[in-house]
């Protein structure tokens, strides 16, 4: 028995160090979180009503090294003081937060700097939140509505495997699965650091034959700022899960949401080094916003008689967005200042539906899904240039009807108990209606509106071969993509490419070794036709070339007591342009390195808590290489006792209380004393001449918070 163990651990070990020769650069670390089931399934079916029948009586295996899920009692053990925190329970996942707490995160997975979410693709219940052609940045994917306590599960689907995903699905797709099931309902009040106070209340009244769920939250902070952030927010969700017969059910969801906020905005490293500004401060303190979000969804699950499932889902999503922000500061214009006004007002609306059923022919199990996704935009985009919120000057006024089908069907073949094989294939065609209210009618061919359609066909395959127990290897190949903004697609002369391909391959395996550890490891390389990457000076981004990724990811588990867990894992990864465009090959901004590990805790007396670690590595801020993102590593702790009707916890971020840099971002600004190349200190490059002098390229960075605590009484009843 131990000798096969230490097969496959050496097998493992052997198949992860076998990383291509760019990981030569930093040492690997890791990060940790401890799972509800030591190798949890990925997406999971739907969840049945009681008394519903069903032939299956094993859980779906995993497709790939990097699918994984994890249940709310991993993620709600950190400290999450934004909404989008629980996401950083999957490993290799990375939040952060600038310009404000009412702005959508920015989030860091397999090498991306996914900007808002152009290369991730997040959904709650299978509702997408990824805003297409935004007025931000494409892929806006706004979590601020999100009660965490409110979420079960974490699904994760890594790569351009899974033929369920479409748009922005290039690093991979997150789902997040609300509850339906709550043992009690409960009222939390909580507060601490930066004058800081929250409220939430979940009712769950038992209803013979119903599921009804009533959920509100309400929530304000000042932050670590100098400038007070005044950030506010409510949110409010409703459910309501009806079981119509032994095989079918209907749930009704509502949402609402609303938050506004100041910001303090990215400050420039130089006059934070020169002492000339605080660290805390802001340049321009009319930085911020307001947001809503108001939704509304069914969800209808059958079975059917030969035991197939079918599952269908609508919604409807009434957005807004109003957005200050100075990035550039008197760059353009040295009498009035840079400050930009962005506007997104916008109706979704959605449909999903798919068909799963199981059979056997000459020994073979097929397990068979089809579906399709329709889903249909109307927005309304708006670009000013502001002073202190104020109103200079309209530059961009655009309506957009945007479109998108989507069908896919995918084949999972078990040959043997040890061989399986899952064959997909996705089709989506997207269609693009701009009309730009200020377009230039009087010089010929500066087209920027207009209309156009575009499709792309993306074929997924994995192998997945079970060579020893309780281990698995996994091949994995296909294609995905990301939509560009409709505007640029339109547009001439130089319109972008509407579906941008990406292509990805992994490698995997996973192991359970003397029933307590469980490993886990992937090497991957994913090619994406054309990267987006964010423009400073608009806010925005735009497409550049084309781009390569190549990684590793390792994690880790382990039950060290039946109430007491270590885990631990990393992400290496290099990002680079496929071919040089004269300026360096580095992709900016990039994640190279994420580690993270911890010790969690859930003894049987109530007591509970976890001790965690994260790291980030330093990474290139231009694509030359010249400026540097500084990496950090932080310290976090929770400490909690859950009693027979009440739950204390205290959450403890930064412990240590590193100075940290949370976002960065490499442009060109100019401040009001600059007014020569000459001006700009070392460490920055300056740009421009002097009768044309635009400023100096330098980092600027949100501060990350310093130590911090919050704590929360719950009650439940």
């Amino acid at each position: 028995m131990l000798s096969s163990h230490v097969a496959r651990l050496a097998a493992l070990a052997a198949f992860v160090c076998a990383v291509p020769a760019f990981a030569q650069s930093p040492e690997p670390e890791t990060k940790t979180e401890p799972e509800a089931e030591p190798i949890p399934p990925p997406l999971q079916p739907p969840e049945e009503p009681s008394g519903m029948r069903t032939t299956v009586t094993s859980r779906r295996p995993f497709t790939a090294a990097s699918s994984s899920t994890v249940r709310d009692r991993d993620f709600l053990l950190r400290p999450h003081p934004r909404p989008a925190d629980i996401l950083q329970v999957v490993p290799g996942f990375y939040t952060v937060q600038h310009a404000g707490g009412g702005k959508a995160n920015q989030y860091f997975l397999r090498g991306f700097d996914a900007d808002h979410g152009t290369d991730v693709a997040l959904l709650v219940d299978g509702v997408p939140v990824n805003m297409v052609s935004h007025g931000h940045g494409q892929g806006y994917a706004d979590l601020n509505w999100i009660i965490p306590e409110l979420i079960e599960r974490v699904e994760v689907r890594k790569g351009t495997y899974f033929a369920q995903d479409g748009d922005f699905a290039t690093a991979g797709a997150v789902n997040l699965v609300t509850r339906r099931n709550f043992e009690a309902s409960q009222v939390t009040l909580g507060g601490g650091s930066f004058s800081t106070w929250r409220g939430l209340f979940i009712a769950a009244p038992d209803v013979e034959g119903w599921k009804p769920v009533v959920a509100g939250q309400v929530y304000g902070t000042n932050g670590p700022f100098l400038g007070p952030e005044r950030l506010e927010r409510y949110s409010l969700f409703t459910q309501v899960t009806r079981q119509l017969s032994e095989h079918s059910t209907l749930s009704l969801a509502l949402t609402s949401y609303a938050s506004g906020w100041n910001a303090s905005g990215q400050v420039p490293l130089r006059e934070v080094s020169a002492g000339r500004l605080e660290r805390f401060g802001t340049v321009n303190g009319n930085e911020g916003g307001n947001s809503q979000r108001h939704s509304a969804y069914a969800t209808w699950r059958t079975r059917t008689l030969d035991d197939g499932e079918v599952n269908v889902l609508a919604y409807a999503v009434q957005y807004r967005l109003n957005l200050y922000s100075d990035f550039t500061f008197f760059s353009r214009d040295p009498v009035n200042g840079d400050m930009i006004e962005q506007n997104d007002q916008r109706t979704l609306l959605g449909f999903n539906a798919s068909y799963r059923f199981r059979r056997e022919w000459a020994g073979l199990s097929f397990d068979t899904t089809l579906g399709t996704q329709l889903r249909s935009d109307s927005i309304d985009n708006g670009l000013h240039t502001n002073q202190a919120r104020e109103r200079l000057d309209t530059v961009v006024d655009t309506s957009i009807r945007e479109g998108s089908l989507g069908v896919y069907a995918q084949e999972d073949i078990t040959f043997t108990p040890w061989l399986r094989a899952v064959l997909g294939l996705r089709a989506d065609a997207f269609g693009f209606d701009v009309d730009d209210h200020r377009e230039d009618l009087a010089e010929p061919g500066t087209k920027s509106s207009g209309v156009e359609q575009a499709s792309r066909l993306s074929p997924k395959a994995s192998l997945v071969l079970s060579p020893l127990p309780d281990t698995e290897l996994y091949v994995n190949y296909g294609h995905g993509f990301h939509s560009n903004d409709a505007r640029g697609v339109v547009r001439l002369p130089e319109p972008v490419t509407p579906l941008t391909r990406a292509v990805g391959y992994e490698l995997g395996a996973r192991t359970r070794l003397f029933d307590r550890l469980d490993l886990a490891g992937s090497v991957f390389r994913l090619d994406l036709d054309s990267e987006l990457v964010w423009v400073g000076d608009e806010g925005t981004t735009e497409a550049r070339g084309a781009t390569r990724r190549q990684g590793v990811e390792v994690e880790a588990r382990l039950k060290v007591l039946p109430w007491l867990f270590a885990d631990a894992d990393a992400t290496l990864t290099r990002a680079t342009y496929v071919r040089n465009a004269g300026n360096g090959d580095a992709v900016a901004l990039a994640p190279t390195f994420i580690l993270a590990g911890g010790v969690s805790a859930r003894h049987p007396s109530g007591i509970y808590g976890r001790l965690g670690v994260l790291h980030l590595g330093d990474r290139p801020a231009t694509e030359d290489r010249f400026l540097v993102a500084e990496g950090f590593t932080r310290v976090d702790a929770t400490l909690g006792y859950r009693g027979s009707f009440y739950e204390v916890n205290v959450g403890v971020q930064n412990l240590l209380d590193t100075a940290w840099r949370e976002a960065q971002f490499a442009n060109v600004s100019r401040l009001p004393f600059e007014q020569e190349p000459a001006s700009c200190p070392a460490g920055t490059r300056p740009v421009g001449e002097e009768a044309a002098f635009a400023g100096c390229e330098d980092l600027h960075f949100t501060p990350g918070a310093p130590l911090n605590a919050q704590a929360s009484v719950s009650f439940f009843f």
